[in-house]
């Protein structure tokens, strides 16, 4: 965790299961198609300028999808998922440590 009180993890090879669970919970229509042809996810959780600013930082950083995973509650954003190969989610998350 760092930290801006933002949590961040990085999953690199992601298991089935968890790419089911993403798919779930995620408003993304393509997104068990890009599920499946990215070698890492990130998954930041924090409040809601905090996550819009994390999303900017890591989009304009590397080539990585970044969307929205829903919550408990739909119209709150909670989680922010960023998807790639291990190298772009890589930087996407260093930039996004080093813009917080």
């Amino acid at each position: 965790m760092a930290d801006f009180g933002m949590k961040i993890r990085v999953i690199k090879n992601i298991s089935q299961g968890t790419k089911d669970i993403v798919a779930a919970r995620c408003r993304l229509k393509d997104i068990k198609e890009k599920l499946d042809f990215s070698n890492a996810l990130a998954l930041c959780h924090g409040d809601v300028c905090d996550l819009i600013y994390a999303s900017d930082l890591a989009q304009k950083a590397a080539g990585v999808t970044v969307f929205e995973i829903a919550g408990n509650c739909p119209q709150h954003l909670t989680c922010l998922g960023i998807l790639g190969d291990v190298a772009a989610v890589e930087e996407a998350v260093r930039r996004i440590r080093e813009g917080l």
